[in-house]
């Protein structure tokens, strides 16, 4: 009889790590359905709209309009500030900057008047 118990207990323990892998797994496979549409408007005086985040082999491509003067992108959600070593030239309203593929990365903008954007979030 006890060894009829051990066995059901097995079997119900390993059917409920089973549950809770696949559950986790499930959650952080699924797809992340984010808008495409950046409007970086974290500073109400800040001027610039983000009309591509895209990447391209293994670089992350920003295309803005407006008066957007540096970029930020790391794969933490802390805004950076001012004097962060991740601000980056925009020329001519574009970035590039090569990543890690199948990584999250969180990008900020800055305005030639030093106001930073809300986070924008991409992943492949």
């Amino acid at each position: 009889m006890k060894k009829n118990n051990g066995t059901v207990f097995i079997i119900i323990a390993g059917l409920f790590i089973l549950v809770v892998f696949g559950s986790v797994l499930s959650i952080n496979l699924k797809p992340n359905y984010e808008s495409n549409s950046y409007l970086a408007s974290g500073n109400d005086d800040i001027n610039v709209v983000v009309d591509e985040l895209a990447i391209e082999g293994e670089k992350l491509v920003i295309r803005t309009s407006g008066e957007g003067s540096e970029f930020c992108v790391k794969s933490t959600k802390s805004t950076p500030d001012l004097n962060n070593m991740c601000w980056k030239k925009l020329e001519d309203g574009d970035g590039k900057i090569a990543i890690y593929k199948y990584k999250k990365y969180y990008v900020w903008i800055k305005d030639k008047s030093d106001n930073i954007s809300k986070m924008i979030s991409i992943n492949e």
